[in-house]
């Protein structure tokens, strides 16, 4: 048995969360020798004995000063035989992630409640048609945006223009802040807050605003109100992670001058979580709220 299969078979489950400004807050290892880590992908599989390939990433979790990186290790995904365990060595944190399992086929999912009344917005600039929902006093997009400026930085997860259509464009933050059609515009966190408020409060707001749709690797979300948050995942300025898994919508408000606030959702919680650190440069999801 090598040295990577006993580091494995030793290891406890664990959930790993590097922030935008690349500080650990959780982290457990085997052993102080190594720093090989089991990526998202295999929370897409139920073991390894069942799966043709699972990647295993040696780098360290420190390694990008900008990314969000869930990592994700299920101690029955380690039972199986070694043989089915690859090893890949890298100096970066590989962009491994479950994207090729579920965005392969987000195009067969509805994500929207049907039994939400929903509006419309017709986009003039592209002609993209956007489902709308009235929340309290707010009327949000029920969609995130995708619309591709003709200046700034966006991206379609993994560059696939079918994970665009699913999940909307990732956008630096200077792009997405003037990216909302007119008579819409990027909401403050001030505009979160009273979002979160009128479905119960932050800690469950998740759950609410989740769609209910496999496109989640773990389904909590029951979309309550129709606003039908999807997975989207995140761009760092080097790789893409976590499609199925995490979803980050940028906000208007910034905390200095290379950095802003954003929302996220994680698959397995049900809470909505406030972010302050996370550099412009970084590509998240925009959701438009009607002026």
């Amino acid at each position: 048995m090598n040295k990577i299969t006993q580091a494995f078979l030793t290891m406890a489950a664990t959930v790993a969360l590097v922030s935008c400004a690349g500080k650990s807050t959780t982290a457990t290892q085997a052993d102080s020798s190594s720093d090989v880590v089991l990526s998202s992908s295999s929370a897409a599989t139920s073991s390894v004995a069942s799966s043709s390939s699972t990647e295993l990433s040696s780098s360290s979790l420190g390694a990008s000063s900008s990314s969000f990186v869930y990592v994700v290790v299920s101690s029955s995904s380690v039972a199986g035989s070694s043989s089915s365990v690859t090893a890949v060595s890298s100096s970066s944190v590989a962009a491994v992630s479950s994207s090729s399992v579920i965005a392969s086929s987000a195009s067969s999912f509805n994500p929207f409640n049907p039994n939400i009344s929903y509006g419309v917005m017709n986009d003039p600039r592209d002609g993209q048609a956007y489902k709308t929902v009235v929340i309290g006093s707010q009327t949000w997009m029920a969609q995130n945006l995708n619309y591709k400026p003709t200046s700034g930085n966006s991206w379609c997860y993994s560059n696939t223009a079918s994970n665009c259509t699913t999940y909307g464009r990732l956008y630096d933050y200077p792009t997405a802040l003037t990216a909302c059609p007119t008579g819409w515009h990027l909401p403050n966190t001030t505009a979160w807050n009273t979002l979160e408020a009128y479905v119960g409060g932050a800690a469950t707001a998740g759950t609410a605003l989740k769609a209910n749709s496999t496109l989640w690797s773990t389904n909590i979300g029951t979309d309550a109100y129709g606003f039908s948050a999807l997975p989207g995942g995140l761009y760092n300025g080097t790789a893409f992670y976590n499609v199925g898994d995490y979803g980050e919508w940028w906000t208007a408000t910034t905390g200095g001058n290379s950095i802003a606030y954003n929302r996220y959702m994680f698959y397995s919680s049900a809470d909505v979580n406030l972010t302050n650190d996370c550099f412009m440069s970084n590509g998240f999801s925009a959701r438009c709220l009607k002026d």
